[in-house]
């Protein structure tokens, strides 16, 4: 068992004053890089030591490098009391920064013509998906015109500053060996495009991000099936107590179960969406979308243990 409040003192006394979050694990402290005024958003988990201002979207995965950001004086003291044997033994190397995420090679949005064909073939594969020109410019669709993006969709996401975070270029061509390309960042530390989100307003989860596409309201995807308190996304969700409308894929239900139980433990209100016959929500017509959405109920926790029970074998123990 960590010292929560050892670790909160430690803190506080390093960068400022700061305060454990209801869940007793985070904590809140002013940002010493944009000192928002009156405000607590540099959030830090003290198990997990991950850490993420709100505002100025400095981010990291380890106290250490959150101290050597921000108090480099104090950084060897938290490595030589609480850091792991690793940290320790490579104590005087320096952190590195993190690594921006950048377009791929040869990027351009999909508007206009083109007299290049893998463009127009780019734009034929949205279309026979029901993706508009509308969908486009929403979601800032483009593709390659050189490099190993050529002939991919490549959907963009950004941070609630307006900074590039994440990319997804999926292949236009069946036989592809290998249907998405993405950078290689840490997913859990990704809010898909932040940007377009409303945290008073019910956000919609589904898994990727042409399931989002279909969403036409305040919506995200997990970039997956998963979601834990590990996640970026999980505590901007608690810390705005925003609800959340589950709409995964058919075949996640279990999984959806998880994330409702784990968000409802958490004070969120969460409805799920029925996706009836269809395997996703990006198969569905838009009509009959509009109606599962008004239709979807809240969950409760006996919801998931039905659930099991439905589902076992003949003949299986609880």
């Amino acid at each position: 068992m960590i010292d929560v409040a050892e670790r909160l003192r430690f803190l506080s006394n390093a960068i400022g004053q700061g305060h454990l979050a209801k869940d007793g694990i985070n904590a809140v402290f002013k940002c010493p890089t944009c000192q928002h005024k009156d405000k607590l958003k540099l959030c830090v988990r003290l198990d997990t030591e991950m850490w993420h201002c709100w505002v100025c979207g400095s981010k990291g995965r380890s106290i250490a490098s959150l101290l050597g950001k921000f108090a480099k004086n104090h950084r060897s003291a938290w490595i030589q009391r609480f850091g792991s044997v690793e940290q320790k033994k490579f104590l005087d190397e320096p952190i590195e920064e993190e690594k921006k995420v950048e377009l791929p090679t040869g990027f351009v949005p999909l508007v206009g013509d083109s007299i290049d064909p893998d463009f127009n073939a780019v734009i034929k594969y949205l279309a026979d998906r029901g993706i508009d020109d509308s969908d486009i410019w929403r979601f800032r669709i483009g593709t390659s015109t050189r490099g190993g993006c050529r002939r991919r969709a490549i959907i963009t996401s950004y941070d609630n500053e307006g900074n590039l975070n994440y990319w997804t270029g999926r292949a236009i061509d069946a036989d592809a060996s290998i249907r998405y390309l993405n950078p290689k960042v840490e997913r859990r530390d990704i809010i898909f495009n932040e940007l377009d989100i409303n945290w008073n307003q019910e956000l919609t989860l589904v898994e990727g991000p042409f399931d989002l596409i279909k969403m036409k309201g305040n919506a995200t995807c997990l970039l997956g099936s998963s979601l834990s308190t590990k996640h970026a996304l999980f505590h901007r969700i608690v810390e705005n107590e925003t609800p959340v409308l589950l709409a995964l894929d058919s075949d996640m239900r279990k999984k959806s179960h998880e994330i409702a139980k784990l968000l409802f433990s958490h004070g969120v209100n969460v409805r799920f969406l029925n996706t009836g016959n269809y395997k996703d929500v990006g198969e569905m017509p838009q009509n009959e979308l509009l109606s599962a959405i008004k239709e979807a109920e809240n969950w409760q926790p006996n919801d998931r243990l039905f659930h099991l029970i439905r589902n076992i074998s003949s003949g299986s123990l609880l």
